[in-house]
């Protein structure tokens, strides 16, 4: 009776632990089982809500489920940025981020936060920045621009969309490079900011080929590997001889302690994603590049970049 009654227990006990492996795995194989939340640190309507709302799209397709947007904005990103770090890491959070609340906003003033804070996805894209001048300006080259602010040091201004965003930091690290000297006006944001280039009350601004395109504005560089395909006349800066790209870049993020199964399903899925015609048909519409990379490599970019800005940030004194 002993020897039945053990046979029994065992026998139960192993079932129950095959049984139990099993919807493991069956859970782990059908994630996502519900809708997946995608935060956008910014308000609706800007350039990261409209990107993040064509990566949803995409992305809900190939995991099979809702992808749905929520948007939190404030504090230069930082509000979302930090509602994403404390949000549980069960896979069913996600957010498209831009590169500058987490490269730049950690490194000027101290936040719940860092660049260490989340599990890194994918990067998906990039929008390579142009540097405008006023309409009537006399500049039609980087060159001209280069030899004027050379021999009259301080007498160009330059607008950029507030201290410490991605184009203000490129437009400084251009100017370390090159050893020029113009003043910096900063606006709350592009529009403001080119309204008051295109009113001639800066000489020039640093903004997407989107931005330029859009507004029509002339232009004297693009910071790219190659031509942007909305100004096809505008020569990169490389092809007028320095060698300089800058661009506003950003990709999915998630929060840190994500089970293995349900990154490597997210990455698997993000890759599909951008590789899809369909998605970069779309950002293209928004002027926008795919620029894929894996986690390890988006992850690694992030603390690149991090890490230099910091530098740059102390540079200029611009840490809180």
């Amino acid at each position: 009776m002993i020897n039945t009654t053990f046979r029994f227990t065992a026998r139960t006990l192993i079932t129950g632990l095959v049984l139990g492996a099993t919807a493991a795995l069956v859970q782990a194989e059908t994630y996502p089982t519900r809708p997946v939340t995608m935060v956008i640190p910014f308000p609706a309507g800007g350039v990261t809500d409209t990107l993040g709302r064509a990566t949803a799209l995409q992305l809900g397709e190939v995991l099979g489920t809702n992808v749905v947007v929520t948007n939190k904005q404030g504090g230069a990103g930082t509000i979302g940025m930090a509602q994403i770090a404390k949000s549980r890491p069960d896979g069913y959070t996600v957010a498209v981020v831009p590169a500058a609340p987490l490269v730049n906003q950690p490194n000027l003033r101290r936040l719940p936060y860092d660049a260490d804070s989340f599990d890194y996805i994918c990067q998906l894209f990039s929008s390579p920045l142009v540097l405008a001048t006023k309409p009537d300006s006399p500049f039609k080259t980087l060159n001209e621009v280069v030899e004027y602010a050379r021999e009259n040091p301080g007498a160009l201004s330059y607008g950029s969309p507030g201290p410490g965003t991605l184009p203000h930091l490129a437009m400084e690290q251009l100017l370390d490079v090159l050893d020029l000297q113009l003043r910096h006006v900063p606006f709350t944001g592009d529009g403001p900011g080119v309204t008051a280039l295109m009113g001639g009350h800066v000489d020039l601004y640093m903004a997407t080929g989107t931005v330029v395109s859009d507004k029509e504005l002339p232009a004297v560089a693009a910071f790219a590997d190659s031509r942007i395909e909305r100004l096809p006349e505008l020569a990169t800066a490389t092809e007028q001889g320095y060698a300089l790209n800058a661009d506003l870049w950003g990709g999915l993020i998630a929060p840190k302690g994500l089970a293995d199964e349900h990154k490597a399903r997210l990455a698997e899925a993000c890759h599909t994603v951008a590789g899809s015609d369909a998605y970069r048909v779309q950002l293209k519409s928004l002027g926008t590049d795919v620029a894929y990379r894996d986690a390890e490599a988006f992850q690694a970019y992030v603390s690149k970049v991090s890490a230099a800005n910091a530098k740059l940030i102390d540079k200029l004194g611009l840490a809180q």
